[in-house]
């Protein structure tokens, strides 16, 4: 699905025209190898093809041409939708970087279950103000889905890297290797806080597709939705801020092994 919209701040109109660009390219790529080649074999038909012997021959490379090109057009269609599905996830890490908020829910509609987002389309068009606070929770929720993803690979990354200096055994390797671990147990933190960030999102979903099930209201949503807010908005900036700490370790290592 295109989003022409610039729903987030993080997305430019230069980012929404290259992924119109990319889609139009894998759409056109197949038609062109298609028609180019049947439009050329039959314009040479129309001013050859008098002669049977020059006709066959020029249908047959105009056949042979048609699906030479049309496998072409194929393969390039299938590396331009891998090139804008690397497009989709490279906004999608931007904005989660800083959190995910209720107008960027569209960009991770596939993300979403499929009573969630039949529930998000009734009710903006029954109920404006439950549809926002419903949005708010999914965006939560989503952040911290993001949140753990993104936890979860630093973690990977961060012991791989512990588990090299202490292979080294040297005195600066170790002292590395002690903030390493102080790194790890922040990171296992930000994991923890974001599961119970799903959990309360997941209440509160519950909470406004009941509400929406019976026709009714949510009275304490804004409440309860302030201080989910609150919490997931806390955990980008808290997996940031490791990750920006483990970026300066590595590059101190890194000047350690130069002078070594």
């Amino acid at each position: 699905m295109v989003i022409d919209t610039l729903a987030s701040p993080d997305i430019t109109k230069r980012d929404l025209v290259r992924g119109r660009r990319l889609l139009t390219a894998a759409i056109g790529a197949p038609i062109a190898g298609l028609s180019v080649p049947l439009i050329l074999t039959f314009a040479l038909t129309f001013l050859f093809g008098a002669n049977p012997p020059a006709a066959i021959t020029i249908f047959f490379f105009g056949m042979l041409g048609t699906a030479l090109m049309t496998v072409i057009g194929l393969a390039l269609t299938i590396f331009f939708l891998v090139r804008r599905n690397g497009w989709r996830r490279e906004l999608k890490e931007r904005i989660a970087a800083r959190g995910i908020t209720s107008r960027e829910i569209d960009w991770f509609r596939a993300e979403l279950q499929p009573k969630e987002r039949k529930t998000l389309a009734g009710l903006r068009n029954t109920d404006e103000l439950l549809a926002d606070t419903y949005a708010d929770y999914l965006a939560s929720k989503l952040t911290a889905n993001q949140i753990t993803r993104s936890a979860r690979r630093e973690l990977s990354l961060m012991q791989r890297r512990q588990r090299k200096l202490r292979l080294l055994g040297t005195e600066g390797a170790k002292s590395l290797e002690a903030e390493l671990e102080s790194d790890i147990n922040k990171i296992k933190d930000i994991q923890i806080r974001a599961k119970e960030a799903i959990a309360e999102a997941q209440t509160g979903i519950e909470r406004v597709e009941a509400a929406f099930a019976r026709g009714g209201t949510l009275a304490d949503s804004e409440v309860t939705l302030k201080k989910l807010s609150a919490r997931t908005a806390d955990l980008p900036h808290a997996l940031e801020k490791a990750r920006l700490t483990d970026e300066i370790r590595r590059e101190l290592e890194s000047e350690d092994g130069g002078e070594g």
